[in-house]
């Protein structure tokens, strides 16, 4: 699977489910024949933050396909998939040791057999076909709405299709190109500002002075929710962070992002056994890896 960071033996094995869609498919010919279709926008069944934010972002920055719809989710578990449409959607997977994580997943339809239909639970779906999937990221729905950040939304979809054009292009073929990608943007965090969230930083870092101590390019910390106004000035110097945090106490995983606030590049990622109140956000070795990136 396709597992970005091995850690250790158990990490691994926590993480082999979740982290198989944390990239997508490698197959170029299938991103191209999956441009010529109409994507179904999945929404919550109710009014939520959730639905508005990426409404917002399909809108503003959908350009994969040349023709999108919005649906909501308990709708399109009554209703056929066929291979003519892609569905960005909510998928749930639940990994070996049974922590859950939702994922914003592209994929591209197929065609159903006699009495096959999509299973709905909380607005995500379970039973996609893993060879469906085009692209995919780990979000924090629950989070989104909880936190007003609705706007990173706006920056998984660029993300989405930046992978997507990456592998339709040749130079994401496999899972080492698509490593070396991501490292590759990390020496060029230093060019930006970057803006850290309070709520992204672990309790070993506790304010900007600590984070200068590591990290001497420029930087500000700031509330989580300031960062959103970074993504909509569109600002190309800034880079934001962004951490998701899976399980509980006993398998709690810390899984750290640092996106481009305009482009939605992935510029550094970064996953941590984060058991028992450990390693819950950035660590001063992420800061370290960022400044000394070649």
């Amino acid at each position: 699977m396709h597992k970005s960071f091995l850690l250790t033996a158990v990490a691994a094995l926590l993480l082999t489910t979740g982290l198989s869609a944390q990239y997508g498919t490698f197959d170029a010919a299938a991103v191209k024949a999956a441009k010529g279709t109409t994507t179904i926008v999945v929404l919550d069944a109710g009014d939520t933050p959730y639905n508005r934010a990426l409404m917002e972002a399909v809108k503003s920055d959908w350009k994969f396909t040349g023709s999108y719809e919005f649906v909501k989710a308990p709708e399109l578990a009554m209703r056929a998939i066929t291979p003519e449409q892609t569905f960005l959607m909510k998928l749930t997977k639940v990994d070996p040791v049974k922590f859950e994580g939702t994922f914003l997943t592209l994929v591209r339809g197929w065609k159903q057999k006699k009495g096959e239909f999509l299973q709905e639970k909380d607005n995500a779906f379970t039973t996609v076909p893993a060879d469906q999937e085009l692209a995919s990221i780990l979000i924090d729905p629950k989070g989104i709405d909880a936190n007003n950040t609705g706007a990173m939304l706006g920056v998984y979809v660029k993300h989405l299709q930046n992978y997507l054009d990456l592998v339709a292009a040749g130079k994401i073929t496999d899972k080492t190109t698509a490593d070396r990608t991501y490292s590759g943007r990390t020496r060029l965090v230093r060019d930006t500002e970057l803006w850290v969230a309070k709520e992204h930083l672990d309790k070993t870092l506790p304010d900007a002075a600590k984070v200068k101590e590591f990290y001497t390019a420029p930087v500000q910390v700031m509330d989580r929710v300031q960062l959103m106004s970074a993504i909509d000035r569109k600002d190309a110097g800034i880079t934001i962070t962004d951490v998701v945090i899976t399980g509980d106490h006993r398998n709690k995983h810390c899984f750290k992002r640092v996106f481009n606030a305009a482009t939605g590049e992935l510029m550094y990622q970064k996953d941590d056994a984060a058991i028992y109140g450990k390693k819950e956000g950035f660590l001063d070795e992420d800061l370290k890896s960022i400044i000394r990136a070649r």
